[in-house]
Parts: structure tokens; C-alpha cells; sequence
């Protein structure tokens, strides 16, 4: 039997014999939405930058108050008190009197008065714009969550897939192995066989390096493990 109608034999056998052979491999099963919304979810309260854009909205609240306040820049009270009872007159300047007792003003700047509203309107439209950048934001990290969890998903069945095959192709190496023995195959076939394996292997151990970074990804948005995340 030559060696490519060999594979072909143990094809036909993994086809046909394994239970699960007319399944095809698919990650629709294995998506969830609403595990995917407790990634969101879970990103949006522990990734930095969202605390960082939070910390913006506070501080344009904190200008609106401030540039409320700063109405009363606009009024100026002063006061002047002098003890005594009877008004004097300075003998320099005759004309300039001196009263004696408490006296009070109330001053309007009327620039400053004039401006305020446009400061604070400026300060609400801070504001605005702070809540929109978080919105984005939040669409940005909701896509890439998203993103990282199907790459993720999709590094898990390569896994499966590559896993599948080398215990396909070990099971074709053992018979190989027999049938070698029994001078069945050649060795130039056995040998063709063993690297087979050997780069299935090679590919298996890819696909779960491919798995553990994908995790790393999304779980650098999470701030925290997928264990974690139920």
C-alpha cells in the first residue's frame, strides 16, 4: 500500500468511526451575550481610562459651581468705622469731612456682572462635551471587548481543532509504527510519517500559545482574570 493511500485509509477511518466526525467545529455554540455584557460591564468599571474620563465630568461640575460662585466676584462690601460721635472737618482741606462712627458700601462690577453668564454657559458646554468624550469612550471599549472575546473564542476552537488532529495523526503514527514493523511500509513513509506528527504538534502548541495571549488581551481590558468574571 503506498503511502498516500495509507492517509487516505486512516482518513476515511477517523471519518467514519469517530462519534462526533459529521459535526462540524463552530464558536457560535460557545458565544454568550450575556457573558459578553458582564465583560462590558466589568471593563467599564475597573479599565483606568473610564475612571479618567469620570474624573473629567467632575471636575466640569466642579467649574460650573465655581463659575457660579463667581457671581459674587462681581459685588465688592467694604466699611469703614471710626469711634466717636461728632464729625470733624480736616483744617487743610475744609471741604473734606471726617464722619466718625461705622460706615458701609457696596460696590457693582459691572464687567465682571456682565460676563458671568457666558462664563458659566461655557462651563455647562465643558461639561457636555465631557459626557460625550465618556459616551465614546464606552462604544470603544464595548467594541473592542467584543473584539477581544470572539478572538478569544475563536483561539479556544483552534485549540480544540489542533488538539483533534494530533491525536489523529499519533493514532495514524502508531499504526504506521505496526505496520512498519511488519515491514507493511517502508521506513522513507514511517518517517514521512513521524514529521507529520511532529509538525501537528508544533501547531498545537501555537494555537495555545495564540489562546493565552488572546486571554491576556482581553483580560487587560477586564483589570481583572476571566475566572473572575462569572
Amino acid at each position: 500500500m503506498s503511502f498516500k493511500k495509507f492517509l487516505t485509509f486512516i482518513f476515511l477511518l477517523n471519518l467514519f468511526f469517530r462519534p462526533d466526525a459529521k459535526a462540524q467545529l463552530s464558536i457560535i455554540q460557545d458565544l454568550s451575550d450575556t457573558y459578553v455584557n458582564k465583560l462590558i460591564d466589568t471593563a467599564k468599571k475597573n479599565y483606568p481610562r473610564v475612571r479618567s474620563y469620570q474624573n473629567r465630568i467632575n471636575i466640569a461640575n466642579s467649574n460650573i459651581s465655581k463659575t457660579k460662585a463667581g457671581l459674587l466676584n462681581a459685588f465688592t462690601v467694604s466699611y469703614i468705622y471710626q469711634p466717636g460721635v461728632n464729625n470733624t472737618i480736616d483744617p487743610v482741606n475744609p471741604t473734606t469731612s471726617y464722619f466718625k462712627g461705622f460706615q458701609a458700601g457696596i460696590f457693582l462690577n459691572i464687567g465682571a456682572l456682565v460676563s458671568q453668564p457666558s462664563l458659566i454657559k461655557q462651563a455647562r458646554e465643558e461639561l457636555t462635551i465631557a459626557h460625550n468624550d465618556q459616551d465614546e469612550y464606552f462604544i470603544t471599549l464595548t467594541t473592542e471587548v467584543k473584539k477581544r472575546y470572539y478572538m478569544y473564542i475563536q483561539r479556544g476552537a483552534e485549540v480544540k481543532l489542533q488538539t483533534r488532529s494530533t491525536l489523529e495523526t499519533e493514532s495514524a503514527l502508531k499504526d504506521a509504527k505496526y505496520r512498519f514493523q511488519k515491514g507493511e511500509l517502508t521506513f522513507e513513509d514511517y518517517n514521512k510519517m513521524q514529521i507529520q506528527y511532529t509538525e501537528h504538534q508544533q501547531t498545537k502548541i501555537q494555537a495555545e500559545a495564540n489562546l493565552f495571549t488572546a486571554k491576556a488581551d482581553l483580560e487587560e481590558l477586564l483589570g481583572t482574570k476571566l475566572e473572575n468574571i462569572k
